[in-house]
C-alpha cells in the first residue's frame, strides 16, 4: 500500500529534540514500511514555530499530489483541513488536549479546528475510547468511521537496566509550562528522599524558576540528546506524570517500556492499572493530589521489591499493549478500508 504521512511543518521528523507527535509519525512509518508499505512522509519545516503550520498547510495538498498514493495520514488540525475533500482518501489522528482544556481564544479556535477535520475525513483514529465517544458527541454529523487505536512504543529502544536503580531518582518528561503541572510533582517529592530530573524545553523561565524553588532535589535539565533521555528512562526508578489534561501520553508508554512505575493523575487513567503499573490519584485538588503522590514515592522508596514488580508490569504491559507491530496492523486496516481504488 502507497501511505503518505502528513506531518504539521513545524517540528522534522524524526524530531531533532521534543516532538511527541513528530516521534509519533516517525516511528509509524518504520512499522508500516517493516510491514511491506511504501511510505512517504510530507513535511517542511521553516522556524520551528507554532505559526509554521499554516504556510505548510498551504502547500501540503501540492507535495502531497507530487506521487501516487492510496491513502493519506494527517496528525495536525490545519493540515487535515486543507487536505480534506471528497476524492481524497484522508485518515486524520487526533493529537490535541483541546477536546477537553479550553482556557484562551486559541484553544477554543483550536477545537473548532479539530471537530471540523474530524467531520471531513474519510475515517479518524482516535487514541482512546473517551476521546471517540468524546468526538461523537460534540462533532456535528454525519460522522466519518472512528476507530480507537492507541500509538505504540518501541520497546527495544526503551528498557530498563535495573542494576542503575537505587529508588531515589525520579523522572519527569515534557514541555515545562505551567498546563504540566511539575511544582506539583516538585512538591510531591520534598522530604521523600528522592530526587526529580525534569526533561523538556523550558517555554517559560519564570515558570521554571518557580519549580526550582521548590528545592535542590529538583533539577531541570531542559531538552537532551535522545541517548540521553533513554538512559535517564532506564537508570530511573519512577516516571512522575502531573499534567492533568492529556489525550494519551508518549512519555508514560515510553515510561511503562522503560520499567518505570508511573504516578499521575487523570492523564494517565486508563494507561496505568493502578496498585500494578503504577498509581492514578485524584487531581482536582492539587494539595490532596500532592501529599497521595509524596504517600506512594515515599511507600516505592522503601520497597525494593515492589519497584521491581511493578517495573516488570510496567514493561510487560508495554510489550502486550503498546507494540508497535500490532499498532501498525491496525492502522493497515484502517487504510485498506479508506484507500483510493487502484
Amino acid at each position: 500500500m502507497r501511505i503518505v504521512l502528513v506531518g504539521g511543518g513545524v517540528q522534522p521528523i524524526p524530531p531533532t529534540g521534543y516532538g511527541a507527535v513528530e516521534r509519533i509519525i516517525a516511528d509509524l512509518a518504520s512499522a508500516l514500511r517493516a510491514a511491506g508499505d511504501e511510505v512517504r512522509i510530507i513535511n517542511r519545516v521553516r522556524h520551528r514555530r507554532t505559526r509554521d503550520e499554516i504556510p505548510f498547510a498551504l502547500e501540503a495538498p501540492r507535495l502531497v499530489n507530487e506521487h501516487p498514493y492510496d491513502v493519506v495520514h494527517a496528525h495536525t488540525p490545519v493540515v487535515a483541513n486543507r487536505l480534506a475533500g471528497p476524492r481524497r482518501p484522508l485518515v486524520y489522528t487526533s493529537h490535541s488536549r483541546h477536546w477537553y482544556f479550553r482556557t484562551q481564544l486559541s484553544h477554543r479556535w483550536g477545537y473548532w479546528l479539530e471537530r471540523r477535520a474530524v467531520r471531513r475525513s474519510r475515517a479518524v483514529i482516535a487514541l482512546t475510547e473517551p476521546l471517540a465517544q468524546t468526538m461523537a458527541r460534540v462533532v456535528r454529523p454525519p460522522l466519518p468511521p472512528i476507530e480507537v487505536i492507541p500509538f505504540g512504543v518501541d520497546a527495544t529502544v526503551y528498557a530498563p537496566r535495573w542494576d542503575q536503580r537505587t529508588g531515589r531518582q525520579a523522572l519527569g518528561v515534557g514541555v515545562v509550562a505551567p498546563f504540566k503541572r511539575w511544582h506539583l510533582a516538585a512538591r510531591a517529592v520534598r522530604g521523600t528522599g528522592v530526587s526529580l530530573s525534569i526533561v523538556g524545553p523550558i517555554v517559560s523561565e519564570g515558570y521554571a524558576e518557580a519549580v526550582r524553588s521548590e528545592g535542590p532535589h529538583v533539577r531541570l535539565l531542559g531538552e537532551v540528546p535522545d541517548e540521553e533521555l533513554r538512559r535517564l528512562f532506564a537508570e530511573s526508578d519512577y516516571l512522575v506524570h502531573p499534567s492533568q489534561v492529556e489525550i494519551l501520553s508518549a512519555t508514560v508508554l515510553e515510561g511503562l517500556a522503560a520499567g518505570l512505575p508511573v504516578l499521575g493523575g487523570s492523564a494517565v487513567a486508563g494507561v496505568v492499572e493502578p496498585g500494578i503499573t503504577g498509581w492514578v490519584e485524584p487531581d482536582t485538588d492539587p494539595e490532596p493530589f500532592v501529599t497521595a503522590l509524596h504517600a506512594r514515592l515515599v511507600a516505592l522508596e522503601g520497597d525494593a521489591t515492589i519497584r521491581r514488580a511493578m517495573g516488570d508490569a510496567a514493561r510487560s504491559a508495554a510489550l502486550a499493549r503498546y507494540a508497535w507491530p500490532a499498532i501498525a496492523a491496525r492502522h493497515r486496516e484502517v487504510y485498506r478500508r479508506v484507500a483510493a481504488p487502484s
